[in-house]
């Protein structure tokens, strides 16, 4: 089974790198013009549809990317594999006007497996920003005219893409510990295109970061149907470049001219960030876990054009209904999920924070083949930002596909 799973696993991971490195463009989000740009939303498994952190989650049935001590709860002959999808539409408001535009791309690609009987290993492919925005239309004076104008249209795609692995140890039958390492690396691609009256300029500057994150984790059985958790990723440094192209159209097209250059750029500082969660089942198919995370940019010092950083609050709850499982009756074996989450934004623009809710829905389908293996469908409605000093009112509808499955290793076949 080894020789089986793992050299197809590493050959999908190495291919959605490269594709996510290309053309990482899971967002058509205004908001994610500031900084390396909006935090994924989605993550592995069932965690979409219930609030989106799962910290005290374990990961004995399927992959939680949340919390690394999650891996020493892996059953000793499980194999875990999770390839995942998302699309959103986005509807943005503005005065009067409103825009709607729709992405949709790979979410994530995860494997796992146990180590020993105690410990658990697993790698995961995830963006940690999404970059998507388009901005047409803007009007600017030519130096040295009052009545000469030029128009400007500005468009971003890109993203910083996270290769995390982790590790997780049950040091007691209650408690379990973690630690995690992610390679940080992407590319921010930005197009300005100026039309004067006479030619037209085409300024391309990609912005290139890379580095790497440590993080920790535990969790703790408090009773039998009640778990505590909580992570901790420390602060770290993304050293960036930036190559820039800048392109000439003329109106004889044997003048154009094209000048390219290289330089560095600042490092990009992703913060401390500290979370907890809490996790418990009663009536036997009932689970509510409840998360919370703190993120500390002001500590950053660093600032953005558009505004500047501020610490992050970010909580999130959600609900399981599992019946108990019966072969012939299907409805019984789905897992039903419902969650919110809320986070108070790390940007604040004109004296107004861009905070972002979402309400979340989920549902899960075995697959009846006798292991953990289910097709995870989660569905958010969210809005971000206000119609108020300047911002824009942000809708959206996003909807993940997990693909979570099973296999089972070095399991004996019966013989009748």
């Amino acid at each position: 089974m080894i020789t089986k799973y793992i050299p197809l696993c590493l050959i999908l991971l190495l291919v959605t790198t490269q594709v996510n490195a290309q053309a990482n463009q899971l967002s058509s989000s205004p908001y994610s013009l500031y900084g390396l740009g909006l935090s994924n939303e989605t993550t592995t498994g069932k965690i979409n549809g219930l609030g989106g952190m799962g910290i005290a989650m374990p990961s004995n049935t399927f992959i939680n990317n949340s919390n690394p001590a999650s891996f020493g709860s892996m059953l000793p002959n499980s194999f875990f594999f999770d390839f995942g999808f998302k699309g959103q539409t986005n509807t943005l408001k503005e005065g009067g006007s409103t825009n709607t535009n729709l992405v949709g791309n790979f979410s994530n690609i995860a494997l796992a497996f146990p180590v020993t009987k105690k410990s658990g290993f697993g790698v995961t492919l995830i963006p940690l920003t999404n970059v998507g925005y388009s901005i047409s239309g803007i009007e600017s004076n030519i130096e040295g005219s009052i009545t000469d104008i030029f128009i400007t249209d500005i468009d971003g795609e890109g993203g910083i893409n996270d290769l995390k692995l982790n590790y997780g140890y049950a040091l007691t039958s209650k408690l379990r510990l973690g630690v995690t390492a992610s390679a940080l690396f992407g590319q921010i691609t930005e197009t300005e295109t100026d039309y004067l009256p006479d030619n037209t300029f085409v300024i391309e500057d990609i912005n290139s970061y890379s580095g790497f994150r440590f993080g920790a984790g535990f969790q703790y059985d408090v009773f039998k149907n009640t778990s505590i958790g909580g992570t901790v990723n420390f602060p770290t440094y993304l050293n960036g470049s930036k190559s820039s192209t800048i392109t000439l159209y003329t109106t004889d097209s044997t003048a154009d001219l094209t000048e390219n250059t290289d330089s560095n750029i600042d490092d990009f500082k992703l913060p401390l960030e500290l979370a907890f969660g809490f996790q418990t089942t009663f009536k036997n198919y009932f689970t509510l876990n409840a998360d919370y995370k703190k993120s500390y940019w002001s500590d950053t010092n660093q600032t953005d054009g558009l505004g500047e950083y501020v610490d992050q609050d970010a909580f999130g709850i959600g609900l399981q209904y599992a019946a108990e499982k019966k072969v012939s009756k299907f409805f019984n074996n789905l897992e039903y999920r419902v969650g919110y989450s809320y986070n108070n934004g790390n940007l604040e623009v004109n004296h107004q924070r861009v905070q972002n809710s979402a309400l979340n829905l989920g549902i899960g389908i075995p697959l009846n083949n006798g292991t953990s293996s289910m097709i995870n469908l989660g569905y958010s409605y969210g809005n971000k930002g206000l119609v108020t000093n300047g911002l824009i009112k942000e809708n959206y509808h996003l909807l993940s596909l997990n693909l979570s499955l099973e296999g089972i290793w070095f399991q004996k076949r019966k013989i009748d």
